[in-house]
């Protein structure tokens, strides 16, 4: 049996973006072939095992799988050189729930392991879901982990409630009619109605929420015009929204509308709203983390992030809980120079093995 080194290792060599993670299924399936398991594929290059141990519940451990789209600048002996990077620690993630495959029948439960494609974009946990999979087993809980940078080197660290902001990227396109300058009346001003959608935008995003809410608007890049003296006849912003309250982020999409809107009976210009990726909040079940956090199999993080992770659609399924495995003074997640100390991936096999047999308050 590979070591759970030498899986993350393989697999680090071999990354794939996005729902693309062929190679990286099979090894994957390769390695589970050696257990008595039964391996599915709910949506292409997923892999599920499933550790039939004639229990009444089944609980499931998920690892996303994919990389992200950049060089690798490490000194690793087993650096990718694909132009692809495990630069999120996905190659652990996977590592460790091959590494439980050893000790699934040692549980209280059947055991369900997840190797979910597409995290970092464009979802795959929802197409999984979506595909009625979990639908023929009885769920009592679901597990997550990610490796995260500034917390405690081989700690895991967990939340009630909100553990991971909710986050869409959105695209803003205003068409107007372009005209010389200084002929202003023959055309339609889409730089200057764009730029009324953001001020009034952000203006009002701000008021509407008190602070003990979070809310975050953010407008990242803007293009518009072809020349100084031309009057532009589009402009394009693409942006952010992060939240932990879904009626926030309803209520950021509100003002946004109602300045469209404004904007086109103002300017007489076309708008168009587009949202092309949307997580929704991690929230990690009250009672599930209170249950783990009295038997000390966790610690507390004080408060939740912003980053987001579709790990967030699995608490439609059943209850489910994400954790955080700190990698101490590390170089930041999504750097083309980030590693980890690899001693900190068996903390993270030690949780899920002492999940196998805790009990579960909701059973």
């Amino acid at each position: 049996m590979p070591t759970i080194i030498e899986n993350r290792r393989n697999l680090h060599q071999i990354p794939e973006i996005e729902l693309t993670t062929q190679k990286t299924a099979q090894y994957i399936e390769n390695i589970l072939d050696l257990y008595d398991c039964t391996i599915d594929h709910p949506i292409p290059n997923s892999v599920t095992a499933f550790f039939d141990n004639k229990k009444e519940k089944t609980i499931v451990f998920r690892s996303d799988m994919d990389a992200l789209p950049m060089e690798e600048n490490t000194n690793l002996t087993f650096k990718s050189t694909n132009g692809c990077m495990h630069a999120c620690g996905h190659d652990g993630h996977m590592a460790m729930v091959l590494e439980l495959a050893k000790y699934a029948k040692e549980s209280d439960y059947n055991v369900l392991l997840l190797f979910q494609p597409g995290e970092e974009k464009p979802g795959g946990a929802k197409p999984i879901i979506e595909s009625k999979f979990f639908d023929k087993f009885n769920i009592a809980a679901i597990y997550g982990t990610h490796i995260y940078p500034e917390l405690e080197k081989g700690k895991v660290y967990t939340r009630p409630n909100e553990m991971m902001a909710g986050g869409c990227e959105f695209e803003l396109l205003v068409k107007g009619k372009a005209s010389h300058a200084a002929q202003p009346q023959n055309g339609i001003n889409a730089l200057t109605a764009c730029v009324e959608i953001l001020q009034k935008s952000l203006e009002q995003e701000e008021k509407a929420f008190d602070n003990n809410t979070f809310h975050l608007l953010h407008f990242g890049t803007f293009h518009s015009g072809q020349a100084f003296n031309i009057i532009a006849d589009q402009a394009h912003v693409r942006g952010s929204i992060r939240y932990y309250d879904p009626r926030v982020f309803d209520q950021i999409v509100d003002i946004i509308n109602q300045n469209m809107n404004n904007a086109i009976k103002k300017y007489k210009v076309q708008v168009n709203f587009k949202i092309n990726h949307h997580y929704p909040p991690v929230f990690n079940n009250e009672e599930l983390f209170y249950t783990l956090y009295k038997n000390n199999l966790v610690n507390k993080l004080d408060s939740p992030v912003l980053i987001s992770e579709d790990f967030g659609y699995y608490r439609n399924v059943a209850p489910s809980i994400f954790f955080f495995l700190g990698t101490g003074d590390t170089i930041p997640l999504h750097s083309n120079k980030f590693t980890f100390d690899e001693d900190i991936l068996y903390k993270g096999v030690e949780l899920y093995r002492k999940l196998l047999t805790t009990k579960i308050p909701f059973q």
